[in-house]
């Protein structure tokens, strides 16, 4: 008999490094804890979980297998990219050799595509039925599910870390840019919308602690809108004036101007910044953040006048993102 190839697929609404680290990465420690009665147990017989690395599966009591060993053929975390063979187990009664790939790709919406794409080998004549291949995929939909059910469950764990650095120079026009970079688990298209299209409304709501109201004096919204934030009781100043000098969605930049309020001093002419979100590999955001300061006379700035607009703008960002993580149906 030939090889007989299956393929399918399920949607998530979970981003797809976070799925895959879930899924495959922790499968190993995560499933046994989640769907006990289809997986009760797995040991690694050799190697350190990459390529050539061999499990024994025990199955639970839900399972008409009692266990099978499986050969890890190819591991790539980066394209979220996993392949595997069977090569023992009650599960290779009638079959020659079973292999597995499984990818998962971004979906639209921000959450994932789960490709599936199985090999099977049938011994002698041996009819491989519908209803084998059947039961197969309803396993692993069910191994799937409560994954992806715990995830949402639990938004904190399995994200995918939080890196951000900054930076400081001084351009032509003597005035003092800070950059600032953080990434995040939500896709650009739904981080723009809550963080930038939507702020007005939902950052006070989030982080009142940061940012008590905004009220919109002047504008729809869009270049040339100026908008009055008053900050909340975490902040030294009390508001600020901005004005909306560029607002890109298809892009995912806006940059803005402060015109008015205690975060110009005597001693600063005027404070701009540009937000860009852009894709990153895993399905996820980059967020980059540039202000611009021009000073009056030979003032000097120091670190402690950038780290409150940083503490806050970061303060800001995790409330967003958290409450994204946990309303995984909003701003889609």
């Amino acid at each position: 008999m030939g090889v007989f190839t299956h393929e399918s697929q399920e949607t998530s609404v979970i981003p797809p490094a976070r799925l895959f680290k879930a899924f495959i990465l922790d499968s190993d420690n995560l499933i046994q804890k989640v769907l006990p009665q289809a997986i009760k147990s797995t040991e690694i017989i050799e190697g350190n979980g990459g390529p050539g690395t061999i499990k024994k599966i025990t199955f639970g009591e839900a399972s008409k297998f009692k266990y099978a060993k499986h050969r890890i053929d190819a591991l790539d975390p980066e394209n979220c990219t996993y392949t595997f063979s069977v090569i023992e187990g009650d599960a290779l009664t009638d079959m020659e050799s079973l292999s597995t790939e499984i990818k998962c790709v971004a979906s639209p919406d921000g959450g994932s595509i789960m490709k599936s794409t199985t090999k099977y080998q049938p011994k002698g004549d041996f009819q491989l039925k519908e209803e084998h291949i059947q039961a197969a995929i309803e396993k692993a939909t069910g191994l799937f599910k409560a994954v992806e059910a715990y995830l949402v469950a639990h938004p904190d764990l399995y994200k995918p870390p939080m890196l951000s650095y900054s930076k400081c120079s001084i351009d032509n026009s003597n005035r003092i840019i800070t950059r600032h970079m953080g990434t995040s688990a939500i896709p650009p298209a739904r981080l723009f919308k809550a963080f930038i299209l939507d702020g007005d409304n939902l950052i006070p709501k989030v982080v009142p602690q940061a940012v008590k109201s905004v009220e919109r004096i002047e504008g729809n919204g869009g270049p040339g809108t100026i908008r009055k934030i008053t900050f909340g009781e975490g902040s030294k100043y009390k508001y600020g004036k901005h004005r909306i000098d560029v607002m890109d969605p298809e892009h995912y930049t806006c940059c803005f101007s402060v015109i008015e309020g205690d975060g110009l001093s005597d001693n600063i002419e005027n404070i701009s910044t540009e937000t860009k979100i852009v894709a990153s590999p895993d399905g996820g955001s980059i967020v980059k953040r540039t202000s611009k300061y021009q000073t009056k006379g030979d003032f000097q700035l120091t670190e402690e006048h950038f780290q409150g607009g940083k503490e806050r703008a970061t303060m800001i960002f995790k409330g967003i993102e958290t409450y994204l993580v946990a309303h995984p149906d909003l701003y889609n």
